[in-house]
């Protein structure tokens, strides 16, 4: 398993250096916090593996409908760490952190029509433009910028 892939030119050099499980990873946006979305990652490096490896995700997956799209989106399987702190934060509830993302899937597979992951594919995404925004704001170390007074 090789995880932090986030290009298609990783992911194949993944596959020719005969990794079995390509782990789809930004590591939340600590370490490079203008990186690409782990989702946004996802669609190409599933289509440069095209089977020959299972794909894993995580980054910033927080609810059952989060599953969804992961799953649509090619992953076989998605990452939770950070879930599991807020549910160790939240009295240890972890158990009823895991049932409620079980329920929440099931519901999105049924909002979908369809009765499990295995039925999803692309065609349950809508794709929309990218938000544009200011990412020096949003960083950890924001560039300043000067700003013109009236």
């Amino acid at each position: 398993m090789l995880k932090g892939i986030s290009t298609r030119e990783d992911a194949l050099l993944a596959i020719e250096h005969g990794v079995d499980v390509v782990y789809v990873s930004n590591h939340g946006g600590r370490q490079l916090d203008h990186s690409i979305a782990s989702t946004s990652a996802l669609v190409e490096v599933v289509d440069a593996v095209k089977g020959r490896a299972k794909v894993l995700v995580d980054g910033g997956f927080c609810r059952g409908t989060d599953i969804a799209k992961a799953i649509a989106l090619g992953a076989d399987g998605v990452g939770l760490g950070r879930m599991m702190y807020f549910a160790l934060a939240a009295a240890g509830a972890v158990e009823r952190m895991l049932e409620r993302l079980v329920e929440e899937y099931r519901v999105a597979l049924g909002l979908l029509g369809v009765h499990s992951g295995a039925q999803l594919n692309q065609s349950y995404i809508h794709h929309v433009e990218a938000i544009q925004h200011e990412t020096a704001l949003l960083s950890a170390f924001p560039l300043l910028k000067e700003v013109e007074l009236d």
